[in-house]
């Protein structure tokens, strides 16, 4: 059973033979090559693979024939959910159908994906009024049937208020003392985790074990993590801690069927005092994110030394306490009412290490700041730096991990993303893309684009958009780095498009796979969309025929975090606009370029509107960075290159 990379990804191999379609890639060789020497040597990886490698069948075989033969356990985080359940349901399933023997994989999401058979049963027996919204009859047959009890896969629709309250939570979970324990999803998977050879999770998942020192996941000896270009980002949201009323009223919920739960179980005061000090609690919150509201004037605001005090007067802190002293109180003999009340114990001092660490704003190694979300305030703290979170959680502890995405390198080096992260020791290997960019793809920076400073930089944009449209007739993806300047140039273009029966979506009209899936389908028709809509969109073929990229996608630098990271690269004595925020950028419009060429018969170009490509110092290097497509100053080349 030794890995035969040839053998499966060849030619001739295993692979060929099962796919009428398949095509022979030989980086995708090389990579798995690579991927099962570092297996087996026990050391870790940093690799760039261009889109259209197969990145996913070039690490899963290494992965699996080296955990199979050596009786070891891999993990596998994506950045994405929909990824995730694309390996699960459609790669792991093929090749457990060719592969010329059988191993053990799973796929973990976080728990509040899971329906709590518990909670489910008291949702029901509440008589809550948004049962009327269900079709009871149909769920609790689901519920009785279900093998994997996830939510996504719920026959029909459940409001997500709903989910909220029948999925599985830690903080009302009495685990193995609930009474549904033996038939619990959540747990069943845990247990069958722990017999698993390959375990598909989500970078989220794998930082929530780190951070808990490995209560999350079983052992494991190997991690590929996908999508790596999304580590530092998802990193400093595990890392990191966040006060929302929401979160308060989440205790307050879950404080308060606790006290229903331990009437009759405990002295009559102990209920009383848990009422009185729940609703202080309560209170105390709702005139705290009241108060605190109005201080936000903009969307963030850094807390400091001049403003930190606003933030810190409340008796919040207080009313923890007292509630984690009253709690020591309740005496239970062990039962699934003492397994609820230790994990109210757990939820109360959790809450309070995140209010101490918050308010305080004494640990120099995060910086705090307080912004708008949805219309609720939040105050935050992020690790300005995780580099040695991971450092000393993930790469020390684990024998080899392996990051892999097709934008991992600036100017073909790994420096940038090995500093942020903290990953020194790794085998390198860049794999360029097996299309061919020269002949497929187009590099457009129009004559008349401009610094996006320029007062008529919107005019002239909108002017370049209107005439990609033209040259490509239709099938046009533009990606802004701001809501106003997307908002700005819609104004400016909506009426020559209606003139001439083009259809503009716009992000914010609609949901955003509902506006995808709607583009695809208009063969004339525009796509315009900010951050979200830089990676993740796979539309290949001539429904995506020209990504339009308005400005070099720098991070705006007045973001708590992103400010606070530049300072600091400052303060070690290097250049923070070269070191930091050019190579940040290059990966984002690297992801950009990636979303026009999917297959090896799409044809297209891209258009960059900034002309600081060409003429800024640093612009060789987001050159040098780009897949080689054919250059162009001319938009006219498209239309010739589509044969329009």
């Amino acid at each position: 059973m030794a890995f035969d990379s040839q053998g499966l990804l060849g030619p001739e191999g295993l692979l060929a033979q099962a796919l009428s379609n398949y095509e022979y890639r030989p980086q995708q060789v090389e990579m798995a090559d690579h991927i099962y020497e570092a297996l087996r040597n026990e050391t870790h990886g940093i690799i760039e693979a261009g889109t259209g490698i197969g990145k996913s069948l070039a690490y899963l075989l290494p992965l699996i024939y080296y955990t199979v033969e050596e009786n070891k356990r891999a993990v596998v985080a994506t950045h994405t959910i929909t990824l995730q359940e694309q390996l699960f349901q459609k790669d792991i399933p093929f090749l457990r159908e060719h592969l010329p023997f059988d191993f053990a994989a799973e796929v973990f999401k976080g728990r509040r994906n899971y329906l709590c058979l518990r909670r489910w049963e008291e949702f029901v027996r509440s008589g809550d009024k948004r049962l009327k919204e269900l079709d009871l009859e149909a769920l609790n047959l689901w519920a009785q049937t279900t093998e994997s009890g996830d939510l996504s896969e719920a026959p029909l629709y459940i409001p997500p208020q709903v989910q909220l309250a029948i999925c599985c939570e830690k903080e009302s979970c009495p685990e193995e003392l609930c009474s549904h324990f033996s038939g619990c999803f959540y747990w069943n998977l845990r247990h069958r985790l722990s017999k698993a050879q390959l375990i598909i999770t989500n970078q989220a998942m794998l930082l929530a074990d780190l951070r808990a020192r490995g209560r999350v996941l079983p052992n494991y000896h190997s991690v590929i993590v996908d999508e790596a270009h999304n580590l530092e980002e998802v990193a400093t949201g595990a890392f990191g801690y966040e006060l929302k009323q929401s979160g308060f009223l989440a205790y307050y919920r879950i404080g308060s069927q606790l006290e229903n739960t331990l009437r009759d179980m405990v002295p009559e005061y102990v209920i009383s005092d848990l009422r009185l000090l729940l609703d202080q609690l309560l209170k105390e919150a709702t005139q705290y994110f009241r108060e605190i509201k109005p201080l936000i004037t903009g969307y963030t605001l850094l807390l400091t030394e001049d403003n930190r005090a606003h933030f810190g007067q409340t008796s919040l802190p207080k009313h923890l306490e007292d509630l984690s002293a009253l709690l020591k109180e309740c005496d239970l003999e062990e039962n699934e009412t003492s397994g609820l009340l230790t994990q109210f114990v757990d939820f109360t001092a959790e809450l309070k290490t995140t209010l101490d660490l918050i308010l305080s704003g004494t640990d120099p190694s995060y910086v705090y700041w307080a912004e708008i979300q949805n219309g609720a305030p939040a105050v935050i703290a992020a690790p300005i730096q995780i580099d040695d979170f991971l450092q000393n959680t993930l790469f020390e502890h684990t024998p080899a991990v392996i990051l892999t995405s097709a934008t991992l390198s600036t100017n073909r080096s790994f420096d940038y993303i090995r500093g942020r992260l903290g990953f020194s020791e790794a085998e390198e290997l860049i794999l360029g893309s097996p299309f061919a960019y020269e002949r497929q793809a187009l590099l457009c920076v129009p004559a008349g684009a401009k610094n996006p400073k320029h007062p008529h930089y919107p005019q002239q944009a909108a002017y370049s958009i209107l005439h990609t449209a033209a040259a490509a007739q239709g099938g046009v993806l533009v990606l802004f780095t701001s809501y106003s300047l997307m908002d700005q140039v819609a104004k400016l273009i909506t009426p020559k498009l209606n003139e001439v029966g083009y259809t503009l979506f716009k992000q914010g009209d609609g949901p955003r796979l509902g506006l995808i899936q709607d583009f695809e389908k208009e063969p004339r028709s525009l796509l315009f969309g900010t951050n979200s809509f830089w990676e993740g969109i796979d539309i290949p073929g001539s429904a995506l025929k020209a990504v339009v990229i308005t400005r070099l996608p720098f991070a705006v630098p007045d973001r708590p975090i992103t400010a606070a990271r530049l300072a600091a690269v400052e303060r070690s004595g290097r250049n923070p606009f070269f070191e930091y925020s050019v190579p940040q950028a290059i990966l984002r419009l690297k992801q950009g370029f990636g979303r026009l060429i999917r297959t090896s018969q799409d044809l297209g170009a891209v258009v960059i509107l900034d002309q600081r490509l060409l003429q800024a110092s640093y612009g060789s290097q987001f050159l040098a960075s780009l897949p080689p497509a054919r250059f162009s100053r001319d938009l006219d080349d498209l239309r010739r290159l589509l044969g329009n």
